[in-house]
């Protein structure tokens, strides 16, 4: 996981990857609180970038999820947003095996979890096989403006 400040890109290029730098780049020059929900292409199916409205949920309501080909990067724009994160467990089962045609699998809790809060401005980097439980409430149920950026593993060199 890698967690900054948007407003810090450009000084820190240098030790971020190049696709991440390109992905929060490409994200600066649009407004998200002013596009409609839906997915939007930088570099076709292998940079893009989701933009959703979504009711943030309590922690019994949500689970753990990962990725195998794609990187998150996740993005709160309209209020603070709690994740989940755990390194790769390959020993604890996959709950909902969507990988096939979402890239997306569900987990039940994983050990050792970690929790951390973020406010608009900052983006964690989620990379594939990390575990991670985004959408979670920090101080009320409410929905929020969030964009999940996606990078194809073949971008970050894995």
């Amino acid at each position: 996981m890698i967690v900054g400040l948007v407003s810090d890109v450009a000084r820190q290029k240098s030790v971020l990857p190049a696709a991440v730098v390109r992905a929060l780049e490409a994200i600066q020059k649009v407004n998200p609180l002013e596009l409609a929900p839906g997915k939007y292409e930088v570099e076709g199916d292998k940079l893009f970038y989701l933009v959703q409205d979504v009711e943030l949920r309590t922690l019994a309501e949500s689970r753990a999820e990962a990725h195998k080909q794609y990187a998150d990067i996740q993005l709160p724009y309209s209020t603070a947003e709690r994740y989940g994160f755990a390194l790769p467990q390959p020993e604890l089962p996959i709950a909902d095996d969507q990988l096939k045609d979402k890239d997306l699998a569900f987990f039940p809790t994983p050990a050792a979890e970690a929790f951390i809060d973020v406010n608009p401005g900052t983006f964690l980097v989620f990379l594939p096989q990390e575990l991670h439980r985004p959408c979670v409430v920090v101080s009320e149920k409410k929905m929020i403006r969030k964009v999940v950026m996606k990078v194809h593993s073949s971008l970050l060199g894995l």
